[in-house]
């Protein structure tokens, strides 16, 4: 649906949401002893929450999409990407590419240490949308696939589940799609995290 649409014509996607989010803060307080909930501004012994965040995943080419991604005009630190049949990495288009994998920077394609989210959807930042169909698996767990041609009938397309996914520290994540075209796509995960890594997310 439209992103601007989602608070006034999607009061069960609010739900959706509050549930999530009190599943993963539920369990996070169980699988990390020791640490409190502190919401936006942890303090001492507290997991901190936050949105999700570019380097938190890799791209096709296992690069991570930190401040040091190249090539620099593709986005830094940014969900920006651009897909071709040589980029990220040689594969037909049409085809089905990696659009997102867990960015553990010791074991690519796995979430990193210290953070745990909750994925609610995906927000579709480029004019032009090349992908038609999306995929997903999350540990051993595969999503089926989805077809996704109707956001085309929207200006700024979100797609949203009706009940969110949890995703664990070191768990595999893979979000694939088919693309119909070349071109630059921003596809973003809609939803929260909570961390433990506070140098990864809070400045000095």
């Amino acid at each position: 649906m439209e992103e601007s649409h989602i608070r006034l014509k999607a009061p069960e996607f609010q739900q959706t949401l509050r549930t999530l989010e009190e599943q993963l803060i539920s369990n996070t307080l169980r699988l990390w002893g020791g640490f409190t909930y502190g919401g936006f501004q942890p303090g001492k012994k507290q997991f901190g929450r936050t949105t999700w965040l570019p380097y938190l995943f890799a791209d096709e080419n296992d690069d991570i999409l930190d401040s040091h991604h190249d090539p620099e005009h593709w986005g830094r630190n940014s969900y920006r990407q651009l897909f071709t049949a040589t980029s990220p990495t040689a594969s037909a288009i049409p085809g089905w590419k990696t659009i997102l994998q867990g960015g553990n920077p010791t074991a690519i394609g796995t979430m990193p240490k210290g953070f745990r989210g909750a994925l609610a959807g995906f927000a579709f930042g480029s004019k032009s949308i090349c992908v038609s169909k999306l995929k997903m698996q999350i540990g051993d767990r595969k999503i089926p696939i989805v077809d996704i041609e109707e956001i085309h009938n929207y200006n700024k397309p979100v797609l949203i589940f009706e009940e969110g996914f949890e995703l664990d520290e070191e768990t595999g994540f893979e979000l694939r799609g088919f693309f119909e075209a070349p071109g630059y796509q921003r596809i973003i995960p809609k939803g929260f995290v909570m961390y433990r890594r506070k140098d990864l997310v809070l400045h000095e």
